[in-house]
């Protein structure tokens, strides 16, 4: 089955609204053994619409618009699918009934503007919205079906698992059965990690890559006539990709490096604490992003100043007029202090140069040190020279301290 998704809007054209009703029908769809073969975006114009539709009734056997179907003037796709179908709109009952009951709920009434959301084309199959207020419906023309469905993602991504998907998987009773992981490594560049790579496809097996600012993400899908001929076949191929990538592979089933960080931390009972000064709580704040980070996390300390270093994390003056502030013995310093200050089992200690200005010769914009101090490695530090804007080495450097971390943490250091 050849599967197009249409997504519709003025603002997914203009670049003001990203595509990711898109991106997670896609990757959710390619998951589940299903080919998404064409992907079209048209902006809120009639004649645009109906050639959008025309094109994908020829080219595929499934069609998914998303998008058009609310109460404003430029809400255009329940007219355009009626006119390109060559039949009326008709008041839908049921769909009315639940736009009443959701407005009672709320204590608001149904006004004649929302009244244009439920009138639906004439035999068309209504898909009753139960996280909104707009229908959706499905209709087939030509031995294409159709499913139209809310823009709002909450939505759309509720009615495809409700209506689309199933009825997906009917229309293909015949479907192997998938599975899917997410990799992702850190450390290596994609060019490398496909050279690492190569000769790695075999029967059953699909990969896909995608670059993800210092990460290279691997989407795998397997296939077999039973799931676990599919789970099966999905464990050698991690297998061998660990095997060729080793300790550059920080998961597999695709958690943010500062998940895989704190896993890590609450599984071996440790505790963390943070000194930041290039990156201003940058490390804190992701950290703490993760539900539950307070069982590891203890203290973040943004010592941006000199005076703060000195003050809050005790690095003495001398060591900063010696070596500057971002140097190796500062964030060794910077650690200890930090570590000590909190009680924690690691203290992380970081200071650099994010600029645009402030780089010499010696110590040029990106330049970074970060320094650890544990039980696990003593007291080690770090050199780094990126590049980028000060926003993009701020990332960079919350990345590469968390990596480092992870390889203490394993032992890998």
């Amino acid at each position: 089955m050849r599967i197009e998704i249409l997504t519709t809007g003025d603002e997914l054209m203009s670049g003001l609204t990203r595509d990711g009703n898109f991106q997670w029908a896609g990757q959710t769809l390619t998951g589940l053994g299903f080919d998404v073969t064409y992907h079209t975006t048209v902006g809120d114009d009639k004649e645009i619409l109906e050639a959008a539709f025309a094109t994908a009734r020829d080219r595929a056997d499934a069609v998914i618009v998303t998008g058009g179907l609310g109460p404003t003037p430029d809400d255009l796709t329940i007219e355009v699918a009626a006119d390109f179908f060559n039949v009326e709109l008709e008041l839908n009952q049921a769909a009315l009934d639940m736009m009443v009951q959701r407005f009672e709920r709320i204590g608001r009434k149904v006004s004649e503007t929302n009244m244009k959301q439920v009138y639906l084309p004439e035999g068309c199959h209504t898909l009753l919205n139960k996280w909104g207020t707009a229908p959706g419906f499905s209709f087939e023309a030509d031995n294409t079906v159709f499913f139209f469905l809310p823009g709002v993602p909450k939505e759309f991504r509720a009615m495809m698992e409700e209506y689309v998907i199933p009825e997906l998987k009917n229309l293909n009773p015949d479907m192997k059965k998938s599975c899917m992981r997410l990799v992702k490594t850190f450390g290596f560049p994609e060019s490398e990690v496909a050279q690492k790579l190569e000769g790695i496809e075999r029967d059953g097996v699909k990969l896909g890559y995608r670059a993800h600012f210092r990460e290279i993400h691997l989407r795998v899908s397997s296939f077999g006539d039973t799931t676990s001929e599919a789970q099966e076949l999905m464990n050698e191929f991690l297998e061998d990709i660990h095997s060729r990538l080793g300790h550059h592979v920080f998961t597999t089933t695709g958690e943010m490096l500062e998940e895989v960080v704190g896993n890590i931390l609450q599984e071996k009972s440790l505790t963390l604490s943070t000194a930041e000064s290039c990156t201003g709580g940058l490390l804190s704040h992701r950290i703490t992003n993760i539900p539950g980070s307070s069982k590891y996390f203890l203290e973040g300390v943004i010592s941006y100043s000199n005076q703060a270093k000195h003050n809050i994390l005790g690095v003495p003056m001398e060591l900063i007029e010696a070596n500057g502030a971002v140097s190796a013995p500062v964030v060794e310093a910077m650690a200890k202090g930090v570590r000590n200050l909190a009680g924690s089992s690691i203290g992380v200690g970081i200071s650099g140069i994010a600029g645009p200005g402030g780089g010499t010769t010696e110590k040029p914009v990106g330049t970074v040190f970060v320094g650890v101090d544990s039980s696990l490695s003593g007291t080690i530090s770090r050199e780094f020279h990126f590049r980028g804007n000060r926003e993009e080495i701020k990332l960079i450097t919350v990345l590469n301290t968390l990596y480092m971390i992870r390889q203490i943490l394993l032992n890998n250091v």
